[in-house]
C-alpha cells in the first residue's frame, strides 16, 4: 500500500529550460513565425484605423468647395474684397490628397492584415507597409505607421518566415506551418487524466 504522506519523486528533468528550438533547427533558426499573426493583426488595426481617417479626410476634402459657395461666403467675400473661395479649393485639395493616401494605404493593410493571418500574401504585407508610410503625413499615423515598418520589415525579411509563407503556398494549413515552428509544442505536458470513475 502506498503512503500517501510521502512526498512525489522528484524528477531533476521536470526544472531544466526548455530547448530554444526545435530538435534538428538549424543553427541560425529564428522564430519570428509565431510573430506572423501578431503582426498581422497590428497591421489590420493600423489599416482600419487609416481608412476611417482616410475617410474623414475625403469627406473635409470634399466638404470645403461646397462651404465655399455659400451665399455667406460670397458676402464676405465681397465686403473684405478678398476671394475666400480659393483658399476653400486649396484646403480642399490639401485634405483630398491626404484623405486618398490615407485611404489607399489603409485600405491595403486591411486586405494584407486578413491574408497574413491565414500566412498568405507576404509580398502584399510588405507593399502595405512601405506604402502606409504615405500617410504620415498627416501627422496622426506618424509613430504607429513608423513602428509597424520597422516591425513588419524584421519579421517579412526573416527567412524562417519567407519558409512558413511558402509551406502553405504548397498546401499545408496556418495552424499545421505554425505549430512546425513552435519549439515548445511538445514540452507541454498531457492535461491530468480525470480518476476513473
Amino acid at each position: 500500500m502506498p503512503n500517501s504522506y510521502q512526498p512525489p519523486a522528484f524528477d531533476s528533468k521536470h526544472f531544466q529550460d526548455q530547448a530554444a528550438f526545435p530538435p534538428g533547427a538549424p543553427q541560425n533558426y529564428s522564430n519570428w513565425v509565431g510573430h506572423i499573426r501578431t503582426f498581422a493583426i497590428l497591421n489590420l488595426v493600423q489599416g482600419l484605423m487609416e481608412a476611417t481617417l482616410g475617410l474623414g479626410l475625403t469627406g473635409l476634402g470634399v466638404l470645403f468647395p461646397i462651404i465655399g459657395r455659400m451665399e455667406e461666403v460670397k458676402k464676405a467675400q465681397l465686403e473684405q474684397g478678398t476671394n475666400p473661395e480659393q483658399m476653400f479649393w486649396a484646403i480642399a485639395a490639401i485634405y483630398l490628397t491626404m484623405g486618398l493616401m490615407a485611404l489607399v494605404s489603409g485600405i491595403l493593410r486591411t486586405v494584407a492584415g486578413v491574408q497574413n493571418y491565414r500566412l498568405r500574401g507576404r509580398t502584399l504585407g510588405l507593399v502595405s507597409i512601405i506604402v502606409g508610410v504615405a500617410p504620415i503625413f498627416t501627422g496622426i499615423c506618424a509613430p504607429t505607421s513608423i513602428a509597424i515598418l520597422v516591425f513588419g520589415l524584421i519579421i517579412y525579411l526573416d527567412p524562417a518566415v519567407k519558409s512558413a509563407f511558402d509551406l502553405v503556398k504548397q498546401g499545408r494549413t496556418a495552424a499545421q506551418v505554425l505549430a512546425m515552428f513552435n519549439p515548445h509544442q511538445a514540452s507541454y505536458p498531457a492535461p491530468p487524466q480525470p480518476p476513473p470513475a
